[in-house]
């Protein structure tokens, strides 16, 4: 029933971990696709040493940005109707499929489903678990249809529903949507292909259960050592607010491009990256205030935006 695909990228470390937690799920109607992308750790000779018929292991010779192109030939090599995806160092806790089917079973004309995770951070020592922002604030609610609208606000507002490993797409969709953007950005495919697929899917069921363990304390984390870059969102956002007759969609797409923008120079400071001048680089348009003083930081020299950085986080200033 799910097709799960596993991206594999120099993860040696990690393999056990992710690949037993699908293992160990209780609801067995799977096949597990390991897709290794040019790996020189020996990840793609551990992949191949699991035994479980249920395991397929394909191999990329030239390691593709973000592990979009190893996921498209997941897709590709797709035999169930159901598509999951599990990245090489986070995990799944034993009833995560399981709730998938629950969340089929509320609403059967979905196309996306979503559970929750929760964050496993580097400094994390006593093991405790740190749900994601929506869930602390949607927690209640319970299962419930998540709409473009609603995952666009809830994104501009720093809780996005969505994360690669707690999520489920109808094959059919991704297919339709052209996949991940492989060959167009090195980071945002993710939620690049989440916004393409919500918008032409058009129905999501989140669960708030926590399913999903996103490890950050990973070796060779992409977050970690990439550099700032616009990513593919800003042509998506055109393209998609261009064929809206809605004019709040239109608006809430811009405003979630500016967020997204926001994010990624942030996330650029935190690595001790140097970040290019957001200036120009965005169509600021429908610009939240969030989005104009980070626009303003951005051209102030960088020891001063990093020094407005380090107070921010914090909390001296909000």
């Amino acid at each position: 029933m799910f097709s799960i695909i596993i991206p594999i990228y120099n993860k040696f470390p990690h393999l056990d971990r992710s690949i037993n937690s699908v293992l160990n799920q209780k609801f067995g109607e799977w096949e597990l696709i390991l897709v290794d992308d040019g790996s020189s750790d020996g990840s793609f000779e551990k992949a191949k040493s699991y035994t479980d018929k249920r395991i397929r292991v394909f191999q990329r010779k030239q390691p593709g940005p973000g592990g979009y192109a190893a996921r498209n030939l997941g897709i590709a090599k797709a035999k169930y109707d159901w598509v999951a995806f599990l990245d090489a160092d986070d995990e799944w806790m034993d009833h995560h499929l399981i709730t998938f089917l629950e969340l089929i079973n509320y609403q059967p004309e979905a196309k996306i489903l979503s559970t929750s995770w929760t964050d496993n951070f580097e400094e994390n020592k006593e093991g405790r678990f740190f749900p994601n922002t929506y869930n602390k604030r949607h927690h209640s609610k319970g299962i419930h249809e998540i709409d473009l609208k609603k995952f666009l606000k809830n994104s501009i507002d720093g809780a996005p529903p969505f994360w690669t490993g707690a999520l489920g797409f109808r094959t059919e969709l991704l297919k339709e949507i052209g996949g991940f953007p492989e060959g167009r950005c090195k980071r945002g495919g993710d939620v690049d292909t989440w916004l393409r697929a919500i918008f032409y899917g058009e129905l999501a069921i989140w669960s708030p259960e926590l399913t999903v363990v996103y490890h950050r304390d990973s070796v060779n984390m992409v977050t970690k050592v990439e550099g700032f870059e616009l990513g593919c969102e800003s042509t998506t956002v055109q393209k998609l607010a261009s064929l809206t007759i809605d004019d709040q969609v239109s608006s809430l797409l811009y405003k979630f491009l500016n967020a997204r923008v926001v994010s990624r120079w942030l996330q650029t400071l935190r690595v001790g990256k140097n970040p290019d001048s957001l200036w120009g680089k965005v169509k600021w348009k429908h610009l939240t205030k969030k989005g104009l003083v980070i626009t303003f930081w951005s051209i102030l020299p960088s020891s001063v935006t990093k020094q407005l950085y380090r107070l921010i986080s914090k909390g001296k200033y909000d």
